[in-house]
């Protein structure tokens, strides 16, 4: 069993943050248990690995729903097909088998076709009152806006770096393995923001060193972080402002986008903001860019995260990010 599946959370408190999250799920559970009526459909959203469908089985199983009365389907492939929709929707009318709710977790749900999401609009609209969908999904904003409209939204944030190595601080504990805390950051550095990536690194490393986590060790298996390569495209940002040096920002790209970590060059501005406000920090090398260390800039690129994590040509998603800044 991987490390990832060894330590899934079961039960809500074994969960890494979404604790706004946690706190409306329990409170309609509590719903559900006091006999009142409870929104039949949900969209858990989300950037991948972050525990969406975990958080999804939780909600089901707390719902008091037994297994038999769980199903879980893949939009990418089991149900892309009407056929597949058109079974989906007649078995929603048969009625549980051992609980109170049939619960369906769709998963990739803005892969569903035009086709089937019509299909499903109108189960959506009139349910049977034991059933239960809960759609999960990277892009909410593929999923028809009729579908949308009808479910309520769970949002789930990207966890920091430092609830990332904290998980990570936990299985290692669990497993009795000495890691260096500055393996652990590098380690979280090279995960996307993903709870999953991070374990299954961890677990890389483990098996690639003998069980031996440090910093040497991974970067043996990672690489190092080259900063100064994210300073180079920080300052030709900065620059761009005023000089308009798109033409230096498409040679960088050309020559640097298959090794960018967007996680990394977030988390650089992160670090250049809280440098220019305490004075504090390791940014000194793009000082001629402090100006560009500012809450805006870091709002517009975390807007743009899901673009370049969603996008399989990283080469004109980086070209459309940088291209537009201003």
């Amino acid at each position: 069993m991987s490390l990832y599946q060894k330590y899934r959370p079961q039960t809500f408190s074994d969960v890494s943050g979404h604790s706004d999250n946690i706190l409306m799920l329990e409170n309609i559970i509590k719903k559900s248990e006091a006999g009142e009526k409870i929104p039949h459909a949900y969209i858990f959203s989300g950037t991948h690995g972050i525990g969406k469908t975990t958080m999804a089985r939780i909600f089901a199983r707390d719902l008091k729903t037994d297994a038999s009365d769980i199903y879980e389907l893949d939009a990418a492939s089991t149900s892309k097909k009407i056929e597949d929709m058109r079974e989906l929707i007649e078995s929603v009318h048969t009625l549980p088998i051992l609980s109170k709710y049939k619960v369906y977790i769709l998963d990739e749900a803005h892969m569903l076709t035009k086709d089937s999401s019509n299909a499903f609009l109108k189960t959506l609209e009139e349910p049977p009152a034991h059933v239960i969908f809960i759609l999960c999904t990277t892009d909410p904003e593929k999923i028809l806006n009729t579908v949308r409209s009808r479910c309520n939204i769970i949002k789930l944030i990207s966890p920091t770096q430092e609830e990332i190595i904290s998980r990570l601080e936990y299985i290692c504990k669990q497993e009795n393995i000495k890691e260096k805390s500055d393996a652990l950051k590098l380690i979280a550095k090279n995960s996307n923001s993903s709870y999953r990536d991070s374990i299954t690194n961890l677990e890389k490393v483990i098996h690639s060193f003998d069980g031996v986590i440090t910093l040497e060790s991974v970067e043996k298996l990672f690489g190092k972080t080259n900063h100064e390569n994210y300073i180079e495209i920080i300052n030709l940002l900065s620059e761009n402002i005023e000089n308009k040096k798109i033409g230096e920002i498409i040679k960088w790209v050309s020559q640097n986008y298959k090794d960018f970590s967007y996680n990394v060059f977030l988390e650089i501005i992160r670090e250049g903001i809280v440098s220019s406000v305490t004075n504090v920090g390791g940014v000194a090398a793009a000082k001629d860019s402090e100006n560009f260390y500012n809450f805006k800039n870091l709002l517009y690129f975390l807007e743009k995260e899901n673009l370049y994590k969603n996008t399989q040509d990283k080469f004109s998603a980086l070209m459309a990010i940088f291209g537009n800044f201003k």
